[in-house]
């Protein structure tokens, strides 16, 4: 009679240890998964960065790299293009994003303003009518996702 009841025992307790193996494996599958998804989205960032380089083999000391567009956004529709580097903004030039983001800060949706880009080593002057940023309608939107050679990819 002891041997019939120490059996369930037996069985339920593989039960229970396979489970809790089956959800600590599942956690750090988890954890893991997300891990590796952040490192290839920083690895997917720099190859977007290093192809858009090529386009320019010697960049600027100065600037922003614009590596996307937002299709309809208000840089696309003034005929910014992949590739280019904002040099200044309303003749104030930018050393590198956080400069371009501060001197956007100035000016509100709706305004118009005058972008410098280099484009094939020339200087031109671009007409950016600025939108409103998504999400938050009061700051400038430009439409552009950039680097600053070294930095994370982000938006303005």
């Amino acid at each position: 009679m002891t041997e019939g009841v120490s059996r369930p025992w037996w069985i339920a307790g593989l039960i229970a240890a396979i489970a809790f193996l089956c959800i600590w494996c599942g956690v750090f599958a988890g954890i893991g998964g997300w891990v590796a998804g952040r490192d290839i989205g920083r690895r997917e960032a720099r190859l977007e960065l290093s192809a858009t380089a090529a386009l320019q083999p010697v960049l600027p000391e100065l600037g922003v790299l614009v590596t996307r567009l937002d299709r309809n956004g208000p840089a696309a529709r003034a005929g910014v293009a992949r590739g280019d580097v904002i040099v200044a903004i309303e003749g104030v030039y930018v050393q590198d994003a956080r400069d371009l983001r501060d001197q956007l800060l100035r000016y509100r949706a709706g305004d118009t303003v005058r972008l410098t880009i280099l484009r094939d080593r020339d200087e031109q002057t671009v007409s950016v009518a600025l939108g409103a940023f998504p999400g938050n309608p009061r700051l400038p939107y430009l439409g552009v996702y950039y680097t600053a050679r070294g930095e994370e990819p982000a938006d303005l």
